[in-house]
């Protein structure tokens, strides 16, 4: 349906923009760019770094897939369960919620917001506002705006990319926890302590 093409549309591309607004707005402010993944000595970051960009490469294609309807080995036909105007508005829904925890994060941490492990540089440790609760708001909403993508476009393609999205930054998230504890030392361990990684009181 065109509908879902457009939904989809309207949430990658606010998506792109929240991105890229902020890295040019931050970059100009500070000298510095904000996306530092592709900076970084460590072989696994450098490796990380191919991964985010082959997914954004796969949404890409699967964008194109589900609008041109294209048959791809089957894997873009949907799910009966999930189909109809009523998953679409809610995945709509999810997506922007999703959206809105991504904007927060990066409106919460100033110039302390990275794409990636800066290591050279050390901000101040975000602990208040949502932060107090979650530690990763941003990766919290990326999985919320995948989830509401998933049920617009309830495929194989779009279940697939979710699954591999949330392996990806789980490791992508433990490599950041990691630094920030040798960065942090007692502080972040305390914090980490007693908040939650992406949902309150659950994980």
């Amino acid at each position: 349906m065109l509908i879902e093409t457009v939904l989809v549309g309207i949430l990658f591309s606010l998506y792109i923009f929240l991105w890229k607004t902020k890295r040019v707005i931050q970059k100009k402010k500070t000298g510095k760019d904000p996306e530092v993944i592709g900076q970084s000595k460590s072989n696994l970051q450098a490796l990380m770094n191919i991964l985010f960009k082959a997914i954004t490469y796969y949404v890409i294609l699967i964008i194109g897939i589900h609008t041109l309807k294209i048959d791809f080995f089957g894997l873009n036909a949907q799910f009966n369960l999930l189909v109809g105007i009523e998953w679409d508005i809610t995945g709509f829904i999810v997506g922007l919620f999703g959206l809105c925890f991504c904007l927060y994060a990066q409106i919460k941490m100033k110039n302390s917001w990275r794409v990636g492990i800066d290591e050279n540089s050390k901000e101040d440790l975000i602990t208040d506002g949502i932060f107090r609760f979650v530690r990763n708001p941003t990766y919290l909403g990326l999985f919320l705006l995948n989830l509401g993508v998933c049920l617009i476009w309830p495929t194989h393609l779009v279940f697939y990319l979710n699954i591999i999205f949330v392996l990806i930054f789980e490791i992508q998230v433990r490599c950041e926890e990691d630094f920030l504890e040798n960065l942090y030392g007692e502080e972040y361990r305390l914090y980490k302590n007693k908040s939650y990684r992406y949902i309150p009181f659950i994980y």
